[in-house]
């Protein structure tokens, strides 16, 4: 079987990701983000059990309102239809029965699935704090 590095046209791909993915938590469109991910998509949330498929939209409308959001891929990497992908995060939240904005850095590593019309689909999240949480 013969494999293919990523092209460059993937990793801008992939890339490109961020920034709507990033909009829809902080408008809470989880409609939006999900149809960002594969069907049998995984979240390894910090200090949680795993939440993956059907539980993940649950999830998420439990999840601290987001203020502010970036992120940034800093490696992208992968062959044929499978991609992984590193960064960092900045992040401010309000915790439910706070009115107090707590901010926080951190990590995260995205896979990737190219599906049958060429997109780029979150199929792990996976994300961790530099420092531990309030």
């Amino acid at each position: 079987m013969q494999t293919t590095q990523l092209t460059p046209v993937d990793v801008d791909a992939i890339k490109a990701t961020t920034e709507p993915w990033v909009a829809a938590c902080i408008a809470r469109d989880w409609d939006a983000l999900l149809g960002m991910c594969t069907d049998d998509i995984v979240f390894l949330p910090p200090n949680e059990p795993i939440v993956a498929s059907n539980q993940v939209r649950p999830w998420l409308e439990n999840y601290p309102e987001i203020k502010t959001f970036e992120a940034t891929f800093d490696h992208v990497e992968g062959m044929d239809q499978l991609a992984m992908a590193r960064g960092h995060f900045t992040m401010t939240v309000v915790l439910p029965g706070s009115t107090e904005p707590i901010a926080t850095e951190g990590k995260f590593v995205d896979t990737f699935r190219k599906d049958a019309t060429g997109n780029w689909k979150y199929a792990t999240v996976i994300w961790n704090a530099n420092t531990p949480s309030p």
